[in-house]
């Protein structure tokens, strides 16, 4: 933990020392950073506040015994079709789904079904008009088509090594 805080710190600094110069050479440039900077943040803390929440109210909502018929060792093939389909609809970003799935392992998700939820999480339909723009309806389809057989083979797979 102590590398990872020393790390961030770094990150930080250089972030901040970078800004600064653009500041002193281009004061409008150095409140535009600024100004994105603090957006930025902002969106960030906004995300981050709304995860927490969602995640108590899943720990008191959702029983671990519950949890483990959905998504335990015991739902059999139940878990990977729940993760492999229900993460395709669900926005959000690496500061939600990390946290979330953290919580799920805590109250009895199999890892099988977490490496099948995040696997599938990577397709997420409402990301599809803004990939196909970019990338094309062929890429997309095909792309769209291959997530869910893939997010399952990723978990049994990653299951029989994990759990062996």
């Amino acid at each position: 933990m102590k590398k990872i805080y020393k790390e961030a710190l770094t990150y930080i600094l250089i972030g901040l020392a970078i800004w600064f110069l653009i500041f002193i050479f281009f004061p409008s440039k150095g409140l535009e950073v600024g100004r994105v900077a603090y957006n930025t943040f902002v969106q960030a803390v906004k995300i981050v506040i709304a995860v927490f929440l969602f995640i108590g109210l899943l720990q008191v909502w959702l029983s671990s015994e519950t949890l483990s018929k959905i998504m335990g060792k015991e739902a059999g093939w139940a878990k990977y079709v729940i993760s492999s389909t229900v993460p395709i609809f669900i926005g959000g970003s690496l500061f939600s789904i990390f946290p979330l799935l953290s919580a799920l392992l805590e109250k009895g998700a199999s890892l099988g079904a977490i490496l099948t939820f995040i696997t599938a999480w990577s397709g997420k339909a409402p990301l599809i008009p803004l990939e196909i723009h970019f990338l094309g309806l062929h890429f997309t389809i095909l792309r769209t088509i291959m997530v869910i057989p893939m997010a399952l083979i990723i978990g049994v797979v990653g299951e029989l090594i994990l759990e062996a």
